[in-house]
């Protein structure tokens, strides 16, 4: 009976916890171009997400640094493609970190690593699934909640749309910006999917970062 107690009253403390961390949904969307049949110029002058990655304007990372990404699994690569977590943060929207896990990757996750001296994180954007084009995004699973650890302390769970966009939260201010500041970590775990119609895999085309103190 006290090995019951002891466990019920560890279940009933983590469903505390988990109530506690405040749910975030997306402050802005923006959609994946219907077409890409204009030329790549094109769209980098006509949508927000080409612009974002491809355009070279000034951001975050006119000072931002993310030092390591590192995936806690997976998918085996293949003989034209690779699915490493590096991939999530490579601002090509045709790569993808796919977890490797049995079934749809429930805890799989994602580590960013911060030197100490870059500039804070207020905006997490996610482009969720493998949004290439529309056929692959529907045949593998995405990304539902994801919580977020801040040196690995739980501080909140990003609440996805089903949606080939680009979604970005509002976190508040996350690290130091202090050159004597140690290094620091973010971590993005997968709480809940959308079921693809294909595979199990879940998978990221990117997850990068806005912030201050970069101008």
């Amino acid at each position: 009976m006290k090995k019951i107690a002891l466990m019920l009253a560890i279940i009933a403390t983590a469903l505390v916890a988990q109530a506690q961390v405040k749910h975030i949904k997306p402050s802005h969307i923006y959609s994946m171009p219907k077409s890409t049949t204009k030329s790549f110029e094109q769209l980098v002058e006509e949508n927000a997400i080409y612009d974002d990655l491809y355009s070279g304007k000034c951001s975050w990372y006119c000072g931002g640094v993310v030092d390591t990404v590192i995936a806690s699994s997976s998918l085996a690569p293949t003989a034209k493609f690779d699915y490493k977590g590096a991939n999530a943060h490579d601002f090509d929207h045709t790569s993808v970190w796919a977890e490797g896990a049995p079934g749809q990757g429930i805890g799989e996750y994602l580590v960013y690593k911060f030197p100490g001296s870059c500039p804070r994180i207020t905006t997490v954007k996610v482009l969720n699934g493998h949004v290439k084009n529309q056929k692959a995004w529907c045949e593998n699973s995405r990304v539902k909640q994801l919580k977020v650890y801040y040196n690995d302390e739980p501080i909140a769970i990003l609440d996805l749309k089903d949606s080939r966009t680009l979604q970005c939260f509002e976190v508040g201010t996350l690290g130091y910006h202090d050159s004597s500041a140690p290094e620091w970590t973010l971590k993005f775990e997968i709480v809940d999917v959308y079921p693809g119609t294909k595979y199990q895999d879940t998978v990221i085309s990117e997850l990068y970062f806005d912030g201050i103190d970069v101008h």
